[in-house]
């Protein structure tokens, strides 16, 4: 299903993973209230209870007999009704931390693990395989779900190991995506993910907020992989590969230089 801007109305901002909780669950109740319209015109139309009436692959099935959801939508348009439906979702409220009451209505949670390989010879950093797993409450599309997931933790590679924007005395130097450096394909790593499905009882069938949460664990799971397998701790973003070398010939326990502090 994909929509069409010049159609659908503003949804707010995209941001705090709250498209799918909020607009979701503006198309469920809209939806919903579309279907009963439906039903009770069909109701009307074939002279049956609206209770007997299924929906079944596009028809609306009744005492052995079906009719399309076509002709339906015909019969009430030439009747005066629109089939159409609006609702306007507003979230539950929310309390600040601290004051006693919820300070949000769903909360996603994930985990990650990175496999990494590191150079000791030249410092180099090689993510080999993530695997991740994403409380997402209920997967309303799965295909989407995990491309936005391995989407999140390609983009979180280049923030932990490539991406730099330096600026200098107030001038970009970053005026390339060369000088950017962002991971491409080549770069990826296999990437395991696996779905967690609990529920949020205010979600739209049960789902939530997935938009950002695949990023955020990535840098953390693999900088606690170089720790793992270096003993340096990384304090600065993105892993300056020559900084990590130093500090490993020389026995270091940290590092708090950027790739953009060494040009």
């Amino acid at each position: 299903l994909l929509c069409d801007t010049d159609l659908t109305p503003n949804g707010g901002p995209t941001t705090a993973s709250r498209q799918t909780f909020m607009t979701g669950n503006a198309a469920r109740i809209a939806a919903s209230a579309l279907r009963e319209a439906i039903t009770q015109s069909a109701a009307e139309m074939l002279d049956v209870p609206p209770d007997q009436i299924r929906y079944e692959e596009g028809l609306l099935r009744y005492n052995g007999s079906s009719v399309e959801l076509g002709d339906v939508v015909s019969w009430m348009k030439a009747h005066g009704l629109q089939p159409r439906a609006r609702h306007e979702y507003w979230a539950p409220p929310t309390q600040p931390l601290g004051s006693g009451g919820d300070m949000h209505f769903a909360f996603s949670y994930a985990t990650q693990a990175a496999l990494v390989e590191v150079d000791l010879d030249t410092g180099e950093v090689h993510v080999h395989k993530v695997m991740s797993s994403t409380d997402i409450g209920r997967a309303i599309n799965p295909l989407m779900l995990q491309g936005q997931i391995e989407g999140g933790i390609v983009m979180a590679l280049g923030n932990c190991l490539t991406e730099a924007f330096i600026i200098e005395n107030g001038v970009p130097w970053t005026t390339l995506l060369a000088r950017y450096k962002m991971p491409s394909i080549k770069h990826a790593p296999e990437i395991v993910s696996r779905l967690v499905e609990d529920r949020a009882a205010e979600g739209p069938y049960g789902a939530k907020g997935v938009g950002e949460i695949p990023s955020i664990n990535t840098t953390p799971a693999i900088c606690n992989a170089i720790y793992n397998a270096t003993g340096v701790r990384i304090y600065s973003l993105p892993v300056d590969q020559d900084a990590l070398l130093r500090a490993i010939k020389r026995g270091e326990a940290e590092i708090h230089t950027a790739w953009k502090d060494v040009q």
